[in-house]
């Protein structure tokens, strides 16, 4: 059975309907959907910007909430404001997030003061049901970290120095809930040094071959500093065998050279349905990334009641 996971109301920062549809969810959506009682079959996924693109507003404690209800892992993009406050953005600037008039909207993260970026609304855009969502600092994402033991995260660093980040880190003493993501390997290497009890992920974007190219460096440095590997996929062009442009032999060999190296192997496959999550799962991968949550699960849950 999926384990429940619940949400204390106290915690949640968003509306009833969305805190009553992620407990809803929960019940059957839960983290680990495969059997607790078996580790080798357990998945476990990660909410691409919190769940921004469909189903929570993008980067907000309101989407950690939506994807802890769920069992997931949510991703926060780190960016640093012109007064020094690390903040919770995806995005270089406001527009495409908040309601930011014209007037700031489009005028850089690093070139506004916090209390310019905090003034405006980082829910309603998505919905109504998130109005009130704020930009949040990191510390806050921390605190509510601190609540539950549980509760991990991805942070990828868009525009962080990395020696604050890990004294924020430690201040805080979340080390082991976080989840350190880049598409370079030298920030990974490199927090590893400033902090203890960080795992780090580097993430491998591009076309199908530079996408090798790249995962094959990364095996020739022995993993160095590196304790997970995301590879995006995307659709072929042309409709396949396998839906994906990196072909199912390579991800089973990518698979094996992780496994050796006591490595995850991550996928984030950007367009999915049932047949293809189950034909991962065949592969033997657990880990993933999706901006779907909700959907993923599902095809999740439907693929383990087969096995």
């Amino acid at each position: 059975m999926p384990s429940l996971a619940i949400i204390p109301a106290s915690l949640v920062r968003t509306s009833k309907s969305a805190l009553l549809a992620a407990v809803v969810l929960s019940v059957t959506l839960a983290a680990q959907v495969a059997d607790a009682g078996d580790d080798a079959s357990k998945v476990y996924w990660q909410a691409h910007r919190g769940g921004g693109a469909h189903e929570a507003p993008d980067n907000t404690i309101g989407a950690a909430m939506y994807t802890w209800g769920l069992g997931g892992i949510p991703e926060f993009d780190i960016r640093t404001t012109k007064d020094g406050v690390v903040i919770c953005l995806h995005d270089a600037t406001m527009a495409r997030t908040t309601n930011a008039p014209a007037s700031i909207s489009g005028t850089k993260i690093n070139k506004l003061a916090f209390d310019e970026i905090r003034r405006w609304d980082a829910g309603v855009r998505f919905s109504e049901d998130f109005k009130g969502e704020i930009v949040p600092t990191l510390e806050e994402v921390f605190q509510k970290m601190q609540e539950d033991k549980q509760r991990l995260v991805y942070l990828d660093l868009k525009d962080v120095d990395l020696a604050k980040l890990g004294k924020l880190i430690d201040q805080y003493s979340v080390n082991e809930q976080i989840l350190i993501a880049s598409p370079r390997q030298s920030d990974c290497k490199t927090l590893k040094q400033i902090t203890e009890g960080l795992r780090t992920m580097i993430w491998i974007g591009g076309t199908a071959q530079e996408i090798k190219d790249k995962f094959e460096i990364v095996v020739a440095s022995n993993f160095d500093g590196v304790d997970q590997v995301q590879l995006h996929l995307h659709d072929q062009e042309q409709a396949g065998d396998f839906r994906y442009q990196i072909e199912r032999e390579y991800l089973a060999d990518a698979l094996a050279k992780t496994q050796a190296a006591e490595i995850d192997l991550e996928v984030f496959p950007f367009q999915f349905d049932n047949e293809s999550i189950a034909e991962l799962m065949a592969i033997g991968i657990r880990w993933y990334a999706t901006d779907e949550p909700k959907r993923f699960t599902a095809a999740v849950n439907k693929a383990s009641a087969k096995r």
